[in-house]
């Protein structure tokens, strides 16, 4: 049975401590350990155990569509959600002019620490830039990334967007699901009026917990009338039957 949780529980629970438990993990794992986590979400459902290993990949170790998505970066880039920088790190391999930018201070740290030079620690939702990007990357799923409101991000980014400028990005196609929990999660969303692929999560690594926060799967239909409305056209670029990976072009 799935045990709904509160969202806005936070501090101790259990014996558990608030704070960046997915940096922690980051951390541990550029240091030689395992870097074990777990995602939590609002519903209760625990994820099993999972390393942070694929977050340190190097370009050829990339997915087939990641390689394809990484082929469209160019010019000023804005890596949102950069993790261990890895994308990061492709995208300075292309000759690009990166800034990592990442909600996590561990994450931000690692990404110090393997050689990125312009790196922000801050969320998307509250980063500014008087510098404009030609590209917006958004891989490793992080077009999940534009919740809360897909439709107000893809709009600030519009804003710190150069002429012509570009998201490449990848995500989930929620509905490629048979499973029960989930199902029955997407109409939750539904009766919420979300879209079913909205979800509310968070990371637990050990005794630390971090804060919960919006994800957004999107199948391509919902994702190109988001971006539509925002003032972006968008083109699948390559997929696997549940991911995907987009390419939205500024109008």
């Amino acid at each position: 049975m799935v045990v709904p949780m509160n969202r806005w529980t936070c501090g101790k629970i259990r014996g558990m401590e608030h704070g960046d438990a997915f940096g922690e993990a980051l951390l541990e794992h550029l240091a030689g350990g395992d870097g074990d986590y777990m995602i939590e979400r609002d519903d209760g459902l625990m994820e099993h155990l999972r390393s942070v290993e694929a977050y340190f990949l190097g370009v050829d170790a990339f997915a087939e569509i990641e390689a394809a998505g990484m082929e469209f970066v160019n010019g000023r880039v804005l890596d949102i959600g950069a993790g261990a920088g890895r994308f990061a790190l492709a995208a300075v391999e292309r000759g690009c002019d990166v800034v990592a930018l990442d909600n996590s201070a561990g994450a931000a740290e690692v990404c110090r620490q393997r050689g990125l030079t312009d790196v922000v620690h801050n969320s998307i939702h509250r980063y500014e830039s008087d510098a404009a990007f030609d590209t917006f990357l958004m891989m490793g799923a992080n077009l999940g990334l534009l919740a809360p409101d897909p439709v107000r991000t893809l709009r600030r980014l519009r804003a710190m967007a150069n002429n012509g400028a570009q998201i490449v990005g990848s995500t989930l196609d929620p509905y490629v699901t048979e499973d029960p929990v989930h199902l029955a999660y997407h109409d939750a969303n539904r009766d919420r009026g979300r879209l079913p692929g909205h979800v509310v999560m968070r990371v637990r690594r050990r005794v630390t917990v971090g804060d919960w926060f919006d994800y957004l799967f999107t199948s391509p239909d919902e994702l190109a009338t988001i971006a539509e409305r925002a003032g972006w056209s968008m083109k699948v670029l390559d997929h696997d039957g549940l991911r995907y990976v987009a390419r939205l072009a500024a109008l």
